[in-house]
């Protein structure tokens, strides 16, 4: 919604300098530029709350899902989307040392935008692969074209590869 009525004053903002004389349009466009800017780094801060980084072992809860535990307790965990959570609850990442970013959300749950597995000290991006179909899948489960199960692939987080798709 907030977005719809940035549109609006952004149009209105365009229009009133367009139709002014050439040094008034210079004028009228550097203060657009500014109320744009300004504008759009403010819907980013709200859109996006304060993140955090839990580090800790992936266990699983019978009852409760996915959790984290750390040093000093225990954090039940959600997915920014499904894919997120069915990595989350892959039985293959069990017990593995994780660094996640997310949120904390009122209800106690931290809620995952990004997971990392972590061996001797490196960061590693998770995805899931189909040699056979050469498919890249957002979650674990079954290749969508040849219905094989896929492979956990972990990737180095420092590994600059195009030819490498990471998908979250």
């Amino acid at each position: 919604m907030q977005s719809l009525k940035c549109r609006s004053v952004e149009v209105g903002l365009i229009r009133a300098v367009l139709f002014r004389p050439p040094l008034a349009r210079v004028a009228g466009i550097a203060l657009c530029a500014t109320f744009l800017f300004s504008a759009a780094a403010a819907l980013r801060a709200a859109d996006k709350p304060d993140e955090q980084t839990l580090v800790g072992k992936l266990i699983f809860v019978p009852g409760t899902g996915p959790v984290l535990a750390t040093s000093n307790k225990h954090v039940p965990l959600v997915g920014r989307n499904h894919y997120i959570f069915n990595t989350l609850e892959d039985k293959r990442l069990r017990d593995d040392e994780v660094r996640l970013k997310g949120t904390m959300r009122a209800d106690g749950n931290f809620q995952v935008s990004d997971l990392y597995t972590i061996h001797h000290g490196e960061l590693y991006r998770v995805r899931y692969y189909c040699e056979t179909c050469n498919i890249v899948a957002l979650a674990p489960g079954r290749c969508v074209c040849c219905q094989q199960p896929t492979e956990l692939q972990e990737i180095p987080l420092n590994r600059h590869d195009p030819k490498i798709l990471i998908t979250h």
